[in-house]
């Protein structure tokens, strides 16, 4: 009895203690710092001198009253929309041509994920030496052509077009986009897999076009896949560090540089870590929106499907 009765105890709790190594895990990566960066929002920290005084809501107001900063905000919401929107359409069609038969197609499959498993750095790299101002072999070729008559500075051009964009920022975000869409591309290839090809079969039978198919078929069933998608890519592009701080390190004049290098900057350069706590905890504050609206909207989809 006694053994039964240890097997059903061990049994009942097995799970629970099975999961506590990656439970503290969390707590010591995730959850401890988090919860310290918010509380460390409120002090006047500064590595350079001792006294650290709490000035409630102080980081916050310089930060939002600082148009450098609201800049940099703008620019992350630009960047990140615009990565998602064209990285996500683009993918969608590299996906839909891998799904096809043709010879070669596990091969072509394998190179459009090495933008994914490429190291940012050797990314940053390579692209830095194409979009260069004196070696540039885009500028080589344009000029070779006679489209151009001198080098164009990818990188370091300063003029800001409808106000809004610039251009080392545009070739930033094409980076960008050649270095995200495997992810997509792979997510959607893998949902595309999963549609029954009898659907394809009777569409084909009633005469339906190949656009007609997609947009018919294809794409309400890949609704779900999307939106986890988009979701992921949204959180992550909103985060990115990478390649705004090793490609143009945020220049020229801010006009490339993203929240996440602003808080960088402000830790390490400037070493104002209340300062920087503050734009982390806005960070977490804005993208925390589209989870908790995607998580609502699960829990009612449990609720409807019970």
């Amino acid at each position: 009895m006694i053994k039964k009765g240890g097997l059903n105890f061990f049994d009942h709790f097995a799970p629970f203690l099975m999961v506590i190594p990656a439970l503290v895990c969390i707590l010591a990566v995730h959850i401890y710092p988090s919860v310290r960066s918010v509380f460390m929002a409120f002090f006047d920290i500064n590595l350079t001198r001792v006294a650290r005084p709490f000035i409630g809501f102080g980081n916050f107001t310089e930060a939002l009253k600082n148009p450098v900063v609201l800049r940099v905000l703008f620019n992350t919401f630009l960047w990140a929309v615009l990565s998602v929107f064209f990285g996500g359409f683009f993918a969608l069609f590299v996906a839909q041509q891998l799904n096809k038969s043709f010879r070669g197609r596990a091969l072509f499959r394998t190179l459009f994920l090495a933008p994914w498993v490429t190291p940012p750095i050797v990314v940053s790299m390579v692209w830095r030496q194409i979009f260069s101002r004196d070696f540039s072999p885009v500028s080589g070729l344009l000029m070779r052509i006679g489209l151009i008559s001198k080098p164009i500075n990818f990188l370091g051009d300063t003029n800001m077009y409808l106000g809004l964009i610039s251009i080392p920022m545009i070739f930033l975000i094409v980076i960008n986009i050649w270095s995200m869409f495997p992810f997509c591309m792979v997510m959607f290839l893998a949902a595309i897999q999963t549609v029954p090809l009898e659907m394809y079969e009777a569409a084909r039978v009633d005469g339906a076009s190949k656009l007609q198919v997609f947009w018919k078929i294809t794409f309400p069933m890949l609704i779900p896949v999307i939106q986890t998608t988009v979701l992921m890519q949204s959180i992550w592009q909103f985060n990115s560090f990478n390649l705004s701080y090793l490609v143009t390190h945020g220049g020229p004049l801010n006009s490339t540089e993203l929240l996440s290098v602003t808080v960088y900057n402000a830790a390490y350069s400037g070493f104002r870590y209340g300062y920087a706590a503050a734009l982390s905890v806005i960070m977490l504050c804005i993208v925390a929106i589209p989870a908790a609206y995607s998580i609502i909207n699960s829990l009612r989809g449990e609720k409807k499907s019970v």
